[in-house]
This record gives C-alpha cells, structure tokens and sequence, in this order.
C-alpha cells in the first residue's frame, strides 16, 4: 500500500495497483494516435451524434429527453426519479442543449432544422417548477450560445450556408435574421421566468422556480453552493444582450452572499445551504458534487466580465480548495481531491467523485501548474482504466465502486479535461484516453435508439438514460478533441485557425483558411455545460479562456514522480 501525503499532513492509505499504472504510463507516454486514425475517430464522434440525434428526433422529441432503452421521451410530467427530474420543463432540453454541437460537428441541415424547431415551437409558458440551475446552464446557456454563433460575423457565411437548409420560407439572410431575433426573445423570456428564484432575503436563489407562478411559498429554500454559484456567466450574457443589468446584478448578489460565507481559516465555500438563512446545512465540501462549478464561475466569469476582484476571488478559490483537498500518492505520482470539513479541512471521505473529473481543465484556467493538472487528472484516468467507466463515486479505501454510485451517466467532465490538456501540452496520450472514451461508449452503451448510461460499471447493466450533456458537452469535447490535433485545413469545425500563424480577419476573433471562416480558440471561452460565449478581445491567452503564466512551460505527459506543487495565486 502506498501512503498518500498533502500539504495539511492528514495522511490516508490507499492501494491502486501501482504496478499497473506504471506499465499503462510506459505503453502510452509516446505512443499518441496516428494522424490517419485521428481523422476516422473525429468522423466516429461525428457518427455517434448523428446516431443519437436521430433517435433523439424519432423517439424522443418534442420531449426533454430520450429514453434510449424504451425509445421513448423522458416526460417532464410525468418523472420517477425525484430531483434529478428537476431539470425536466417540457421545453425540448436535449435540442436547445446540444443545438451548437450540431454546428461543431458539421451538421448544417440539423442545426438549421433544430433552429427551425426551436424559434418555433419552444416556448416557456408553462406551469411547472424546474432547476433554476439546470434551466440556466442547458437551456437559457443553450439559447445564449445559438444566438452568439447565429450572429457572430466571422461565421456568418456559414450560417447562411446553414439557413439555406432551413424549412422557413425566407431568404437564407432573413432566416439568420429571425433565428437571431427569436433566440433572444426566448433567452429574455426563460431569464424573466428564472429572475423570482432569487426573491430570498440571503439573494441566494431558491433551487426550484415555477416558470409560470415564480417562487412558490412551500419551495424548499436548501440549494448548494455550486446550483446558487453557477449562473453569473449566462446571466451576464443575457444582460449585455438585452441592456437590463438586473440579470448581472442577481447572479452576482448570489456570489457575493456565497463568497461571504466561506469560511476564515480554509477560504472554502460550504455545500448545501439555506438560502433563507444563509447557513450551511453540512459541515462538510470538496470540488466535487454541490460545490465544483461555483469555482469554475468565479473564474470563467471573471474573464468574461474582466471583473479584477471576481478573479482574484476565483484564483484564492481554486487554490485554496485543490491544496486543502489534494491528497499526494507519491509512489504513483498522483493526486486525488477529497471531501474534506470546511471549517478545517480535515478529510472526512475516501470518495472520490466523476464530477470531479473537470478539475484539471479548471487548474489549467486558472494558471496552475500543468504537472499538477496532469498528476490529478491520472487519478480518474486510473479509475476509468480499472473499470472501462467512471463510475459516480470510488471509495479509495474499499478499492470499489460506492454501491450506490456505481452508475456512469455518459458524464463529459473527463473528456473535457482530456481536451484542455491536450490543447495545452500537445500530448499524445490525451488522444489514446479519448480513444477508450469513444471505444467504450461504442462498445458498452450504443444501443439502437441512441446511447445509454452505465448503470453499474462492474456488471454493464445499462441505464435507461441519455442525458441532454451527452450532447453539449461529452460528443462535443470528444469531437473536438480530435478535430483540433489536426491541421487547420483538415478540421471539420469552426475553430479551424492556426493559432500559432494566422491570417486574421478584422480582429483576433477569427481567420480565414482556404477561405472558411474559423473564430479562434483564444477568443471563445465554454460554460460548465460547454456552450460558446465570445471573450473581448486581449482579455485571455490560451484555449478556450486558458491563463498561461510566463512561466509556464508544456510539457510531454510524465510518468515519473515529479515535485511540483500549486501555490496560491491570490491572498
């Protein structure tokens, strides 16, 4: 067994077969994808959301969501699962959610059909109490990341190319026209719709809003730091789009009322919490569940608002929670982050949760060194290996999957750091992971009416499940994992410029190669639920909102004990 170390000096025990690791380092270290193979993976991606998209529009629609099992769709009136149905309003979540991983992929006549659909037949008047956070980051961040492709002039001919497919009896000028203006009509609606949820005398909005009647008075006030925490960057879009700042206000009120709260001696922010009150229910948090994304916001908001005292927060955030967190596996050169008491720090769990899985992409945002990136990625990278999923929660201590965490709902959050980490270090080994990413989902959840969920990762056993992130985020990151390790003139997405030399159009949002117009990565930052929102131009350096230190240096994936360690950015 191999001691585990951080920098609090609580040590845990842990045994993850190191042997195993080592061998899987010296098979892949140099071993990345060919370049051929690079071009058929991303055209299996592409496949994969034709496959699902079309099971999706055959059996699903106009539904929130496939039931890839029963082929089916998931019905907002009718849910089984509890809270986790909370994100279910009837509003066609999986096509407003996945709408720009049609553009991404290439597929002009389905994202003009799904414009078509959406700016027709959507609509928000309706009696029925949903997330405030799920309706935030899928739908209205759905509808704000459509409107911003649908009108971003370097992409202009591209759309048009995409209205000429559109079912509208218009001109492809006129379609792109009332895609726009309908798109914004719908985000300022659902924004009106959510703004009650914030109607608490914290600011801390309520988790349930009723799209018709607001803020019912028997609504449960509990809500988590990462559900209240994560809307600042969509709801500052929609007041820049529409000129009112109460959006911007809210959201920010409710980061403030949170960031307040955290606690003095850990710089940590809790997990559930009263929004009536303001006082935390559980003494316990971590970067996973309930917590995870409020940091990523702090971070990706402030870039996106150039908001000095927001980043400053956002880096003090992101530090203090990995180094409080962090647990060292020296011998095999990893890093696990586990729950831990917020007003001490001390380790209260040995699990470790998927939805953690993100964090290397958050550590590369917010400058952190790359090596500590990689060493917490290799933990989940080891999980997955063991299993051929990443099951919701492994207890580091059994060795097992938690039995009633053993599902792996098609989560994106490790492609998505496979992405960012392959975008910073030009690694190859990003590329073998998603591979077995795509491999897997192939092998073990294709089905014939799309891709289901893993409900216990030991036995297979598959979930009646296809959640609407399947599509804006998981294909998406697959599928531009492999699209952007190729040459510029080979990518089948708009991000198609060579940031290295670029032939810039009017700005340094775009260039021109072969005459197809690309926007520039540096010049696009991702919501939590991976939609597109324009950065102002010199305010970030790196891929997708990147901050990259002078002195950072990318490097080859090592599988050698390194000494690095993260510092704090902030005070």
């Amino acid at each position: 067994r191999a001691t585990l170390h951080r920098a609090s000096g609580y040590p845990t025990r842990v045994s993850m077969r190191a042997a195993l690791l080592l061998a899987a380092c010296a098979a892949t270290n140099n071993e990345g994808v060919s370049y051929e193979a690079r071009i058929v993976l991303r055209d299996r991606v592409r496949d994969m959301h034709a496959h699902a998209l079309q099971s999706y529009m055959d059996h699903g629609y106009p539904h929130d969501e496939l039931l890839p099992l029963s082929c089916e769709g998931r019905r907002w009136d009718k849910r089984k699962r509890g809270t986790l149905d909370d994100s279910l309003g009837g509003y066609m979540m999986t096509l407003v959610d996945g709408v720009d991983t049609q553009l991404v992929v290439g597929d002009h006549e389905a994202f003009a059909r799904s414009l078509d659909i959406i700016t027709s037949e959507v609509s928000f008047d309706r009696d029925v109490s949903v997330s405030t956070f799920e309706a935030t980051i899928r739908v209205l961040g759905g509808l704000l990341s459509a409107h911003y492709l649908v009108t971003e002039p370097v992409l202009r001919p591209a759309i048009l190319r995409a209205a000429a497919n559109s079912t509208l009896d218009a001109s492809p000028v006129d379609t792109r026209r009332r895609w726009a203006r309908e798109l914004k009509g719908l985000a300022a609606d659902l924004g009106a719709r959510l703004l009650p949820a914030f109607r608490t005398p914290t600011g801390i909005p309520a988790h349930r809003v009723n799209l018709r009647r607001g803020l019912l008075n028997d609504e449960s006030r509990e809500t988590c730091a990462a559900a209240a925490g994560t809307m600042l960057l969509e709801f500052a879009r929609l007041s820049r789009l529409t000129g009112d700042r109460r959006y911007a206000q809210k959201a920010r009120e409710a980061v403030d009322a949170l960031w307040r709260r955290r606690s003095a001696r850990t710089d940590l922010v809790g997990s559930t919490i009263c929004a009536k009150t303001g006082r935390w229910l559980s003494p316990g948090t971590g970067i996973g569940a309930g917590v995870d994304s409020f940091y990523e916001y702090l971070v990706k908001a402030a870039l996106y608002e150039d908001d000095p005292v927001l980043l400053e927060r956002g880096l003090a955030g992101v530090a203090a929670a990995h180094q409080t967190t962090a647990v060292r596996d020296a011998s095999n050169n990893l890093t696990w982050n586990l729950d831990v008491r917020r007003d001490d720090g001390r380790r209260i769990s040995s699990r470790v949760s998927s939805l953690a899985a993100f964090w290397p992409s958050l550590l590369l945002l917010a400058g952190s060194d790359v090596g500590e990136a990689q060493m917490t990625f290799r933990g989940y990278w080891e999980i997955f290996r063991r299993f051929g999923a990443l099951p919701e929660l492994f207890d580091l201590d059994s060795e097992t999957a938690v039995h009633f965490g053993k599902d792996a709902p098609l989560r994106p959050e490790l492609a998505e750091s496979a992405l960012h980490l392959y975008l910073r270090t030009n690694d190859g080994h990003y590329l073998v992971v998603g591979r077995e990413l795509i491999n897997a989902l192939n092998d073990d959840s294709r089905v014939a009416c799309g891709f289901a969920a893993v409900a216990d990762v030991d036995s297979k056993r598959l979930d009646d499940r296809m959640d609407s992130y399947f599509f804006a985020e998981t294909l998406k990151y697959l599928f531009l994992l492999f699209d952007l390790s190729l040459e510029p003139q080979d990518r089948q997405s708009f991000f198609c410029c060579d940031e290295r030399s670029v032939h810039r159009l009017n700005s340094t949002r775009g260039c021109a190669v072969d005459g197809r117009p690309c926007l520039s990565l540096s010049a696009t930052l991702l919501s939590t639920e991976g939609h597109f929102f324009q950065m102002p131009s010199g305010r970030v350096s790196g891929a997708f909102g990147a901050r990259m230190p002078a002195d950072a240096v990318a490097g080859p994936f090592e599988c050698e004990a390194s000494t690095t360690t993260t510092t704090s950015r902030a005070a």
